[in-house]
């Protein structure tokens, strides 16, 4: 048994090892879903299906029966194109009556949009779950989720600096602790760490504390978005 189907068969009862197998394949995920073509759908909601039909993969997948990068890549490509017929098909609003005037095409017709409106909200209730979840914690430190765009800071080399702060408070122990105790930032020390003001750390204190949150709390799929994301160790 290779490497990758050893991961897949832990993955498959370990929410950890799963996160981890995800992270790494992540390139492989968003690849196949930009390959895919045109789909119509947005590339968010695009990333987001081949995401969840991923994680179905893992599950579903049995050893020997075939590679499961190829798996993966058939079930990626078929769910986002049947995705993209559904919402043709919901867009276009068809509504075929029988000759004699019978309601029951029309009313087939609305069961099965409803039917395929449910089925994406299913596919997507464990992401939505993690940002109420995020929006929820975010809200004990004073962050509305909504100005999460209006905290990120423009200038890349800021970001990156903010990214690697929160990472440092998430992978230290001392410093996590710290934090999930006090709810608050040890600036000074990250002041002197990083070689900056306490004043720099301040103005972008709500993107360091989310970054930390994300980092330290249960959201697998937000946190597989991140750039070169890898699952803390703690």
């Amino acid at each position: 048994m290779d490497a990758l189907i050893k991961r897949i068969m832990l993955a498959k009862d370990n929410n950890s090892e799963l996160e981890c197998l995800m992270s790494d394949y992540i390139p492989f995920i968003k690849k196949t879903a930009r390959d895919t073509g045109n789909t119509g759908i947005d590339y968010d909601d695009r990333i987001s299906l081949a995401m969840l039909c991923f994680m179905n993969c893992v599950k579903q997948y049995e050893a020997g029966k075939g590679s499961f990068i190829a798996f993966a890549a058939s079930c990626i490509r078929n769910r986002l194109i049947d995705e993209n017929r559904k919402q043709r098909r919901y867009a276009n609003n068809v509504m075929p009556f029988s000759r004699d005037g019978n309601e029951f095409a029309a009313e087939s017709t609305e069961n099965m949009i409803s039917i395929a409106v449910y089925q994406k909200e299913q596919e997507q209730s464990k992401l939505s779950d993690e940002i109420n979840c995020l929006s929820a914690k975010l809200e004990e430190y004073g962050i509305s989720f909504m100005d999460l765009p209006l905290l990120c800071p423009k200038q890349k080399r800021s970001r990156e600096q903010c990214q690697a702060i929160g990472r440092y408070v998430a992978e230290n122990k001392v410093m996590r602790e710290m934090f999930l105790k006090t709810r608050r930032l040890a600036q000074s020390e990250l002041a002197r760490e990083f070689g900056l003001s306490e004043k720099t750390i301040e103005k972008h204190r709500r993107y360091i504390v989310t970054m930390v949150c994300l980092l330290t709390g249960d959201y697998p799929l937000i946190r597989v978005f991140l750039p070169h994301y890898k699952v803390v160790k703690k």
